[in-house]
C-alpha cells in the first residue's frame, strides 16, 4: 500500500471515528396498531420503505387522509395519522408500512471537541420491524 493510500486511509477513519448515531428497532404486529412518540415538535416525519423507491413524507395536519407523499401529488397508501404532539399512528400495520422512519426537522448535533475535531451525532432513526 502506498504513502498515499495509508493516509487516506487514516483520514477516513478518523472522520468515521467521530460519528455517532441513534437507532432504534421497533418490532409491530402485522394488522395491529402501532404509536410512536418521535418527540417534541417533530411534525414531519420521512420514512424509506419497499412501497415506493424513494423517500416518503407525513405531515401533522388535521385533514391527513392517512396517505404519504413524495412530492405533495403522489401519494403512498396507509392507515398512519401524524398527531400535532409527534405520536405517529398506524390503525393497521402492514407490510408496506415496514421500513425506516426519521426525522428531518431533528436539531444538528455537531460538537467542536476540545482536541479541536469535530463530533456529529447523525439524526434519530428508526427501524420498524415486522415480529415474528
Amino acid at each position: 500500500m502506498g504513502v498515499k493510500h495509508f493516509l487516506a486511509a487514516l483520514i477516513f477513519v478518523a472522520i468515521i471515528y467521530n460519528v455517532y448515531s441513534a437507532v432504534a428497532v421497533l418490532e409491530a404486529e402485522l394488522g395491529k396498531e402501532v404509536k410512536l412518540d418521535f418527540g417534541k415538535g417533530m411534525f414531519l416525519i420521512k420514512r424509506r420503505t419497499k412501497a415506493f423507491e424513494g423517500p416518503q413524507y407525513l405531515f401533522a395536519s388535521p385533514k391527513q387522509d392517512g396517505t404519504w407523499t413524495t412530492d405533495g401529488k403522489t401519494k403512498i397508501p396507509s392507515t398512519a395519522h401524524l398527531y400535532w404532539n409527534s405520536t405517529l399512528m398506524f390503525r393497521k400495520f402492514s407490510k408496506d408500512d415496514i421500513g425506516s422512519y426519521e426525522m428531518p426537522l431533528e436539531a444538528s448535533k455537531i460538537k467542536a471537541n476540545k482536541k479541536g475535531g469535530i463530533s456529529a451525532v447523525a439524526n434519530s432513526l428508526i427501524e420498524i420491524v415486522p415480529r415474528e
